[in-house]
């Protein structure tokens, strides 16, 4: 009997009791969800043998998508950051565009447009705060990841947004989180609306007053290694096609005169960066058992992307030196939480389309709104978010007088922009169809979208700007970004493809909470919700 009871030890021994379970690993108290903004998989994948520190860190210890695509057509900001929220297409959250045509103010509004948030300042004021510095989501037509955390632990789970962007800070995280942050310089600083708080917390106006903005006024951006940026890029600092924003000029160094110029440069990351820092001990993230929520997203990418293009040497290094500020990050995280504390979610919000002076498209060129507009004929009020809105002398005519007007209207804009596609928003019959018109149905916001959607051809850009890039048209360059997710137990592997409605999703189960009512993905990598106490 002892023998066999020695054969039966060392059995389980070295093949493990089947009654032992698989211990799960911790649930992490601070999920850290990051935005990179325009950073296309293309260019990713391009740059990523560079990358040595927190995108090295994410590439070697976590799960990596090389491509996520983006199901509808409006590859902007705003869309991108409400989805990547709510884990839903703008037909169901509601943002339409950065900015798009309101009807009933026959003009233009930001996405985060709201007359009853007020951005508060957090210094004192060189002059009176525009009536229009507002902000916060009250566009957004659905609950994001915040909301789902909110409810789920009873208020309990904090859930912070910073970004240099208000749109960006506003709708990345969903309808309410606890607070979001962003940049405006007339406010001082680092800064919130009445949307999230009565005066700007006391935390956030020491930042302002000991880390002020303007400390980057007169600074100088020289490159980290112009000798690896030569070679990785295989062009030269100041190639055709790149913008001199004001007097920045197209090759480094670039000093920074005002804070318009601090938005395109490392100076803008550096902001976002210690906005996020500073907030950890005041907002109590990851403080206690109740998984928390950061909600960060870098901009200056994106502002850099559309001057100097995606390609440039000043976008690359701006990716060197925001791979290094994460990893300092991670390693903070790591101090505070444990390795085993934390998690992270990294993304884009669309990608980029290159300068068609380098593209292989050929005729690739900028096409302008204003002319747009023009060529579509009078009845045109708007071309705005690559969306064509009629004007309130078209909305009087007769229904059957309209469906002329308006097919006129695409026909002659087709006939004197060949390289756009014009899709009549009213069809709604392709929704869920792959492919370009089931993209752009799914951009379509009920009340809000133009009569007519433009879908520029791949290398060409709808802009007024006449140098530099965009990323409207929907096609691989803008529709698809990375996904890099780094928590307890998820394994370090590679996919290649994967849908950008299951970040938030993924988030949420990360929190271990419910996913947002809209978001109805899978998780990515098999990540399964569970709460702090188990599964």
């Amino acid at each position: 009997m002892r023998r066999l009871a020695f054969s039966l030890a060392l059995f389980a021994a070295c093949h493990g009791s089947p009654r032992s379970p698989r211990v799960p690993p911790p649930v992490p108290k601070l999920v850290v969800m990051i935005v990179i903004d325009q950073l296309p998989s293309w260019a990713f994948e391009r740059d990523r043998a560079l990358f040595h520190g927190g995108l090295g860190r994410l590439l070697r210890e976590g799960a990596y998508v090389k491509r996520a695509t983006l199901p509808y057509a409006s590859t902007f900001t705003a869309p991108g950051h409400a989805t990547i929220a709510t884990g839903t297409t703008p037909s169901v959250h509601g943002v339409v565009g950065n900015q798009w045509w309101r009807r009933a103010e026959a003009r233009e509004r930001p996405a985060e447009f709201d007359p009853a948030a007020a951005v508060l300042p957090v210094g004192p004021l060189e002059a009176p705060l525009p009536a229009d510095d507002v902000a916060s989501a009250r566009v957004l037509r659905v609950a994001g990841v915040a909301d789902a955390l909110r409810t789920a632990t009873h208020g309990r789970g904090h859930a912070i947004a910073v970004a240099l962007k208000p749109r960006s800070a506003c709708l990345v995280s969903g309808q309410h989180p606890e607070l979001a942050i962003w940049f405006d310089s007339g406010a001082g600083g680092m800064t919130t609306s009445t949307a999230y708080a009565t005066a700007a917390p006391a935390w956030l106006v020491e930042h302002a007053r000991t880390h002020p903005a303007n400390h980057f006024i007169g600074q100088t951006w020289s490159p980290l290694d112009p000798d690896v940026l030569a070679k990785h890029t295989g062009i030269v600092d100041d190639a055709p096609g790149e913008g001199s924003l004001h007097g920045m000029g197209t090759a480094f160094p670039h000093v920074v005169h005002d804070p318009e110029e601090l938005l395109h440069t490392p100076f803008g990351d550096q902001l976002v960066m210690g906005a996020a820092l500073a907030a950890l001990d005041p907002t109590q993230l990851g403080a206690d058992d109740v998984p928390d929520l950061l909600a960060i997203s870098f901009s200056a990418h994106d502002y850099a992307g559309h001057n100097w293009g995606p390609d440039s040497w000043e976008v690359l290094d701006l990716t060197l030196r925001l791979d290094a500020a994460l990893g300092e990050l991670f390693t903070t995280l790591d101090r505070r939480l444990g390795k085993d504390g934390w998690a992270v979610v990294l993304t884009s919000d669309h990608g980029a389309t290159p300068l068609v002076e380098r593209s292989p498209v050929v005729g690739a060129r900028r096409l302008v709104p204003s002319e747009i507009a023009t060529a579509g004929g009078p009845l045109v009020a708007k071309v705005s978010s690559n969306q064509v809105y009629m004007s309130a002398a078209w909305g009087q005519l007769p229904a059957a007088e309209q469906r002329a007007a308006l097919a006129t209207t695409a026909s002659e804009i087709r006939a004197a922009f060949p390289a756009l596609d014009v899709f009549d928003t009213a069809d709604a019959s392709h929704c869920r169809e792959p492919g370009l018109a089931g993209d752009i149905c799914r951009s379509v916001v009920t009340g809000e979208s133009g009569e007519l959607y433009l879908a520029p051809h791949r290398g060409f850009v709808v802009t007024e700007y006449k140098t530099g890039t965009h990323h409207d048209a929907p096609n691989a360059d803008n529709q698809e970004v990375p996904i890099l997710v780094r928590a307890p137990g998820v394994a370090p592997q590679t996919i290649e493809r994967a849908s950008f409605l299951q970040i938030a999703p993924t988030v949420a189960a990360l929190l271990g909470v419910p996913p947002p009512a809209s978001a109805t993905a899978s998780t990515l990598f098999g990540i399964v919700a569970r709460s702090p106490a188990g599964p």
